[in-house]
């Protein structure tokens, strides 16, 4: 008999192609990725055999019969291997997503054990083929239970893919039913027309789709890198944490990589992340370096490999001190440097991430390229800090913010003119938590938006009741804190202005203090804002001066109502007495020239009143008039006109 196989000589170079292209893939060694190497594996060696047994048996030499039976033989263990390794491929694609009964497996072995069985009882009963005298081949009368075989674990694969959809990607799911049925149907092609062999291209098919769309090395490697990317990390420590097996997590963050984008620009800042991501692939020593984010990258060590990651550690501090070129550009860059151990600190997925990234943060810090070392209680202070910003989101969702007021005393005046509104965070579980805290948690998270809109929403109604309910009340305005997060928002000033004429009151009444940051990452935002809003009619005052790095000239050509001097300035300028007044009293002088009211805040001692009034000051915000007051008591106390809060 002759057969064509042809098709079976090109699947053959495909699945050659697919086997060495996928060999340096990158991928994490999870069951599902080394049965995926064992299927080509498979498939190739079967395909071999299929294409070997057939030029052997066509050739019907005698001399050949001892190895066209054996390669035949081998042949028949193999090819319903094939659908055998797909099966199993399917089971473990599965399991990724969620566990799978370990009898599926065992089940899943039983049809190829029995086929195994009947290969072995070839020898002697010619089962399955047989060749006579002359080397003819000929099949035996169980033939069709190759084709059996391969059916059911078709059918196998489809059902299993079916049952877990709901565990299952769409994609995944559509892909996982598609293969067999693929499969199946070549197959029948080629029970119909028996002398076109075509087994090889059914396997191949599904090779094809699998590999594609689930097995492709360009899903897991970082295009402009070459490396894994951080899905793959995720995958990685997965695996690692399944096995339970202790591994060592390396962070490297490139510091201030924005200037260098910004400077040499982003070919050249491409560039550099594609040398150094060349330079820490060599000196890593693992084979486990992924590239984490835009200017992060991250190297995992397997098992104690405390001096590998000590060694790496060194080799890498001593290469940023020295500069890095790219095309005819020298330059000299830091990098934060975090390290993360399992199981000794972290014991999940999530805090290792987690503690990777605060690592980063703290060595960033803590300075140029020096090593931060997670620890239990950077562990605790990242569960901590997580477990505020699930308060932060319950509080906020239920409007469990409580808004305080401090009053703000006027000098020339002699009484409380207005006030700041703090958010406070009473009743957790942590008890009270200070703004300090919470504040910066708030915006890490972009809940502060949220918050602030909130904060003015209550601001602009305890305004309105004070203007209804208390005419006579002598108080002039509420300040709102804008963080800088809310200069990121593009309905930023309509919203705003939504919220305070909706309430009904007069736009004046109500303050927005920003901060130096604010004036120097958004100047154009906050100058556009400032604007709008002051047109509308609300003031502005720009807190925390002394802090930041604004330019003075920047703050001379903006409609600042107040400039409120941070407390470092206030204190330190009382304890230099003659120099501080003298320095303290052309600063206000300054401030005054271009209209804007001068406010002291932090004043906790008689001295200190006494030094701000000598300097000039207009207004004083601090403990010694009042601290942050409920509302009712708040304006118990901005009531009492005329009050003299002295000691």
């Amino acid at each position: 008999m002759t057969w064509n196989f042809t098709a079976e000589c090109i699947a053959f170079i495909i699945a050659c192609i697919i086997l060495a292209y996928s060999r340096k893939s990158y991928l994490t060694p999870s069951l599902k990725n080394r049965i995926f190497q064992a299927c080509l594996a498979i498939t190739v060696s079967a395909i071999a055999l299929n294409i070997a047994s057939t030029l052997l048996i066509q050739n019907e030499t005698a001399e050949l019969i001892g190895a066209t039976w054996l390669v035949t033989m081998l042949y028949f263990v193999a090819t319903p291997l094939i659908s055998t390794a797909y099966f199993y491929y399917t089971y473990a694609t599965i399991a990724e997503a969620r566990n799978r009964s370990r009898m599926t497996a065992v089940l899943g072995a039983i049809p190829y054990a029995l086929y195994l069985l009947c290969v072995v009882a070839n020898t002697w009963t010619g089962c399955l083929f047989y060749l006579d005298a002359q080397g003819e081949y000929h099949q035996g009368s169980l033939i069709i239970v190759t084709y059996i075989v391969f059916y059911l674990y078709c059918i196998m694969c489809f059902a299993l893919a079916f049952a877990s959809r709901k565990d299952l990607d769409p994609a995944i799911t559509r892909i996982l039913t598609l293969f067999p049925v693929l499969a199946v149907v070549v197959i029948v092609i080629q029970q119909m027309f028996p002398t076109y062999i075509l087994s090889g291209s059914a396997a191949v098919c599904s090779l094809l789709i699998v590999y594609l769309y689930l097995q492709n090395k360009q899903i897991s490697i970082d295009f402009l890198t070459r490396i894994p990317n951080r899905q793959e990390f995720s995958k990685m420590v997965a695996l690692e944490l399944k096995r339970q097996r202790p591994f060592t997590a390396v962070i490297v963050s490139v510091n201030n990589f924005k200037f260098l984008n910004d400077k040499f620009g982003s070919e050249n800042g491409d560039a550099f992340l594609g040398s150094f991501s060349s330079y820490l692939h060599e000196a890593v020593d693992t084979p486990w370096l992924y590239r984490y984010g835009g200017d992060q990258f991250v190297a995992l060590y397997e098992g104690d490999r405390r001096a590998k990651v000590d060694s790496f550690l060194d080799t890498l501090q001593d290469r940023m001190a020295d500069p890095w070129q790219v095309e005819e550009n020298h330059f000299v860059i830091s990098c934060s440097i975090g390290v993360v151990t399992y199981p000794d600190v972290a014991s999940s997925s999530s805090t290792i991430v987690n503690a990777l990234e605060y690592c980063a943060s703290e060595s960033k810090r803590l300075g140029p390229n020096v090593v931060c070392r997670c620890t239990g209680d950077m562990v605790r202070a990242i569960s901590r800090k997580h477990h505020i910003a699930d308060i932060l989101r319950t509080t906020l969702a239920n409007d469990g913010f409580d808004t305080h007021y401090q009053p703000i005393w006027s000098i020339p005046k002699r009484r409380f003119v207005s006030a700041e509104a703090l958010c406070r965070l009473d009743g957790t579980e942590f008890g009270s938590i200070s703004p300090a805290e919470f504040i910066p948690i708030a915006e890490e998270t972009g809940l502060i938006v949220d918050m602030t809109y909130l904060t003015l929403g209550k601001v602009c109604s305890f305004v309105k009741n004070v203007r209804d309910e208390h005419p006579d009340a002598p108080l002039e305005c509420v300040s709102v804190n804008f963080s800088t997060i809310l200069f990121m928002q593009n309905d930023l000033a309509e919203r705003t202005l939504g919220i305070i004429e909706d309430s009904g009151i007069d736009p004046a009444s109500i303050k927005i203090e920003i901060t130096e940051s604010t004036l120097v990452s958004n100047l154009d935002t906050a100058r556009s804002f400032i604007l709008t809003m002051h047109e509308a009619g609300v003031q502005f005052c720009l807190d925390d001066f002394g802090t930041g790095f604004s330019n003075i000239s920047t703050i001379l050509e903006l409609p600042l109502d107040i400039i409120k001097l941070d407390k470092s300035i206030v204190w330190h300028a009382s304890e230099r007495e003659r120099d501080g007044d003298d320095f303290l009293k052309h600063l206000i002088s300054a401030f005054k020239a271009m209209g804007s009211e001068v406010l002291a805040e932090g004043v906790e001692t008689e001295s200190q009143r006494a030094f701000v009034e000598r300097s000039g000051c207009s207004l004083i915000q601090g403990f010694l008039f009042a601290k942050p007051l409920p509302a009712k008591k708040a304006l118990e106390v901005i009531g009492e006109t005329g009050r003299r809060v002295r000691p």
